[in-house]
C-alpha cells in the first residue's frame, strides 16, 4: 500500500510540473506566435499602403489607357489587381499570385464590390479556396481611368482599384513554427518528465524511508526511529513529528502496560487475604465464632477496599476518556468547609486552618472538585503524624482564575518523591504511614485536568509540603 502510495503521489507530482510546465510554454508560444502573426498582417498592409501610393502615380502620369495585359506593371511584386467602374463591376484584373510567381485563386470579391469596401485593409478568403486568405484594400484611381481589355475594343473606365496580397507565406511561416514549437515543446516536456522523475525520485527518498520506519514499528520493533538529516527542512520538520509521535506511542504503551500491571498488583492483595478467610471457613477452621467474626469482617474490608479501587480506576477511565464533566456554579468556601468539617471529625486532633478570602464562586463539577479536596487532606491525614497542623486556602486570583491549597507541616518529600507524587499506583516512602493504593493524587490532577486546571507540588524535607490547584476563571 505504501508502495502504491509512493507511486501515486510521485506520478501526481510528475503530472503537476508537466502540466504547469505545458501551459507555461502553451502561453509562451500562443503570445509568440500571436504577435508574429500580427506583425506580418502588419507588413501585408504596409505593402499594401506603398501600392495604393505607386498605382495612385502610375495611373496620374499615364496619358494612354491601361492594357489589361500590363495591369502587373502597375503592382509589381506579383499582387493581385482589380479595376472597378463606378457601379462596382471588375472591368479587369491580374490573375493573383504569391511571391513566387505561382497562380493561386483570385480574392473573392462581392459582385458588385460595394461602395466604401476595403477602404481600410481587410481579409477575404480566396474564391473557391477558403484556406486561402488575402489582405485586401480599396483606393479611388485619383481620377477616371480606362483600360483596355482586349486589342481593338474600346477602352472601359475605372474609377477605383482594388489591391489584395495573399497571406498563404506568412501563415506558411507561422504554420511552420506552429509545428516546430509543438515539436520542440513536446521534447522540452519529455526532458521535463524525465528530470522531474530523477529529481522526485531522489526528494521522496526520506518519505520512502519514513514509510519503511513506520511499516517496521507497525510491525512490531517500536525502537525504530526515522533518521533526520535536516531537521529545519520541511520533511525535516515531518520525520521529527513523527519520532515525537513514535515516541509518544511508546511512552503511552509503557504506561498503559505499567499501569494494568500496578492494577493487578494492588487487586492480588485484597483478592489473597479474601479468598484466604474464605479457605479456612471452607475448611471448618472458623468454627469458633469470634474467628468467624473475624474473617468476615476481614473479608468485607478487603471487598470495601476492592471496590473503592475499582471505583477510583472506573473515574481515572472516564477522565481519559475526555467525558464532559458538569458545569455549574457553586460557593467554593462552602464546598470548603465541608470538606474540612467532615476531616476534623475523622481526626479531631488535627488542627486544620481555613483561610478563604471572600466569597468565591467557582465553576465546575462540584462533586468532582470536592473528591479532589477530600482526597488532599486524606493525603494529609495519611502522610503526615497524628497532630500535624495543616491549612486550606483559596483566593481568586487577578485574571479571574481560582487558586486552592492545601499546605501541611509534616516531614515533607525529597525532590525524587515530589517529582512522582500525581503517577498513579506510585507511593513513596511507605514509613511516612499507611498507604492507599497510590490513585488519590492521579485523581486530583486528572479531575484539574479536565477542568482546565493544573495541580502543582512544593515540598522539601523537613519544610512540609503544599499541593495548589489552580482552576481556570469561569467563562
Amino acid at each position: 500500500m505504501a508502495r502504491a502510495w509512493r507511486g501515486s503521489l510521485r506520478a501526481r507530482l510528475i503530472a503537476g510540473v508537466i502540466l504547469l510546465a505545458a501551459l507555461g510554454m502553451v502561453a509562451v508560444n500562443a503570445a509568440s506566435l500571436i504577435g508574429l502573426r500580427l506583425y506580418l498582417i502588419e507588413a501585408a498592409d504596409a505593402q499594401l499602403g506603398q501600392a495604393r501610393t505607386a498605382v495612385q502615380q502610375n495611373l496620374t502620369s499615364r496619358t494612354t489607357p491601361v492594357s489589361a495585359t500590363d495591369l502587373d506593371s502597375l503592382l509589381p511584386g506579383g499582387a493581385y489587381l482589380a479595376l472597378l467602374d463606378q457601379n462596382g463591376a471588375v472591368v479587369a484584373q491580374t490573375a493573383a499570385g504569391g511571391l513566387d510567381g505561382r497562380p493561386i485563386p483570385r480574392p473573392d470579391l462581392p459582385a458588385p464590390v460595394p461602395a466604401g469596401f476595403a477602404r481600410h485593409a481587410v481579409t477575404v478568403s480566396g474564391r473557391g479556396a477558403p484556406t486561402v486568405r488575402y489582405r485586401t484594400l480599396s483606393f479611388p484611381a485619383g481620377a477616371p481611368a480606362e483600360v483596355r481589355t482586349a486589342p481593338g475594343t474600346p477602352p472601359a473606365t475605372f474609377s477605383t482599384v482594388v489591391a489584395a496580397t495573399s497571406l498563404g507565406p506568412s501563415e506558411d511561416i507561422v504554420y511552420w513554427l506552429i509545428g516546430a514549437d509543438a515539436i520542440a515543446t513536446l521534447a522540452v516536456l519529455m526532458g521535463i518528465a524525465l528530470l522531474s522523475r530523477g529529481v522526485l525520485r531522489v526528494s521522496l527518498h526520506p518519505l520512502r524511508d519514513m514509510a519503511a520506519t513506520a511499516t517496521a514499528i507497525a510491525d512490531g520493533d517500536p525502537g525504530q526511529r526515522i533518521q533526520v538529516a535536516r531537521p529545519d527542512s520541511e520533511l525535516g520538520e515531518v520525520g521529527t513529528a513523527l519520532n515525537r509521535a513514535f515516541d509518544e506511542r511508546q511512552r503511552y504503551e509503557e504506561r498503559l502496560r505499567q499501569f494494568v500491571a500496578d492494577a493487578s498488583h494492588e487487586l492480588r492483595t485484597p483478592l489473597t487475604s479474601i479468598s484466604g478467610w474464605a479457605q479456612l471457613h471452607l475448611h471448618g477452621l472458623t468454627r469458633d465464632p469470634v474467628l468467624l467474626e473475624r474473617a468476615m469482617l476481614r473479608i468485607e474490608s478487603e471487598a470495601a477496599r476492592m471496590h473503592a479501587m475499582v471505583e477510583e480506576l472506573l473515574l481515572l477511565a472516564r477522565l481519559d476518556q475526555g467525558r464532559p464533566l458538569a458545569r455549574s456554579p457553586f460557593d467554593l468556601g462552602r464546598l470548603i468547609t465541608d470538606a474540612v468539617a467532615d476531616t476534623r471529625l475523622l481526626a479531631p486532633d488535627r488542627p486544620i486552618a481555613v483561610d478563604v478570602q471572600g466569597r468565591i464562586t467557582a465553576c465546575g463539577d462540584e462533586e468532582r472538585l470536592r473528591q479532589v479536596l477530600r482526597n488532599l487532606l486524606n493525603n494529609v491525614l495519611r502522610h503526615t503524624p497524628s497532630g500535624t497542623p495543616a491549612a486550606v486556602t483559596a483566593r481568586s486570583l487577578p485574571d479571574g482564575a481560582i487558586e486552592l491549597a492545601v499546605a501541611d507541616e509534616g516531614p515533607g518529600m525529597d525532590r525524587e518523591t515530589a517529582s512522582r507524587v500525581f503517577e498513579r499506583f506510585y507511593r513513596g516512602d511507605e514509613a511516612r504511614g499507611p498507604g492507599g493504593a497510590g490513585l488519590g493524587l492521579g485523581i486530583v490532577k486528572s479531575i484539574a485536568e479536565a477542568h482546565g486546571g493544573t495541580v502543582s507540588v512544593r515540598t522539601a524535607p523537613g519544610q512540609g509540603t503544599t499541593f495548589t490547584v489552580t482552576l481556570p476563571a469561569a467563562r
